[in-house]
């Protein structure tokens, strides 16, 4: 059977998973935020805005000027994506219409969606209908979720993950490639309940040695892929995230 696959972004990775990721998947990646973690999810979003396909980030875990000073460093004119509304922002982060424009080019500060209350569902859901709305075509869409700070929620680990879950899931009418992203410190029996919703599990982990840290992927799962068990090295050359060894595990 011929699945439908996009580009994932990463140089390397689509060689793994049978030239790349399949469409209308929902994607866990678990990791301590890092660099590579934020080059993982912007270059996802990168590959899909040249391809031609809308995106939706949804800023969790950075304010939205750091997301596009960081993007530009990769060679992405963010603002043009964003005027043209190919890009949408949903800032949950900054919870303040005044915060979320700091830092942010005068041309696209009305193109910022925040939500205030980053517990309410209900206020999220709206912000991402109000993203679809600006997007003329939404087939093929790219869509990322941050994982939340501690500090900026009280629901609990559980509550979370089913939160950006159900948030996102209408979007899966698009044919939408969807990540969201979970720190390893939500115990495992917890992140085990919620295994069975995503359609793929990512996991990033580094070893730090006396000279250096060496940062890893491994894939667990992808949906209609068969994963050889391997885990892959990653580097960072500039401000570009790649595999760059393969090794198997065991």
């Amino acid at each position: 059977m011929i699945v439908p696959r996009v580009p994932s972004g990463i140089p390397g990775l689509d060689f793994v998973i049978e030239g790349g990721i399949p469409t209308n998947t929902t994607i866990a990646l678990r990791a301590e935020p890092s660099n590579h973690v934020e080059y993982f999810l912007q270059q996802f979003i990168a590959e899909g805005l040249k391809l031609g396909a809308p995106a939706v980030y949804c800023c969790l875990a950075r304010p939205p000027a750091t997301l596009i000073r960081s993007m530009g460093l990769q060679g992405v004119d963010v603002l043009e994506y964003l005027a043209n509304d190919q890009l949408v922002i949903l800032d949950c982060y900054s919870m303040d219409s005044k915060t979320a424009i700091m830092g942010v080019d005068p041309k696209v500060q009305k193109k910022i969606i925040t939500v205030t209350k980053v517990d309410d569902e209900r206020l999220l859901q709206n912000g991402l209908a109000t993203a679809v709305e600006r997007i003329s075509n939404l087939r093929g869409m790219r869509a990322v979720c941050e994982s939340v700070p501690s500090t900026l929620t009280g629901k609990s680990a559980v509550d979370m993950m089913r939160w950006g879950r159900r948030a996102f899931g209408d979007l899966r009418v698009f044919d939408t490639v969807t990540v969201h992203t979970f720190p390893k410190g939500v115990r495992e029996e917890l992140f085990n309940l919620m295994a069975q919703d995503f359609d793929s599990i990512m996991e990033i982990g580094n070893e730090t040695t006396s000279d250096k840290t060496r940062f890893s992927l491994h894939v667990q799962k992808m949906r209609m892929t068969e994963l050889p068990q391997k885990v892959l090295e990653l580097k960072i050359d500039g401000a570009i995230l790649s595999v760059v060894t393969i090794q198997k595990i065991g």
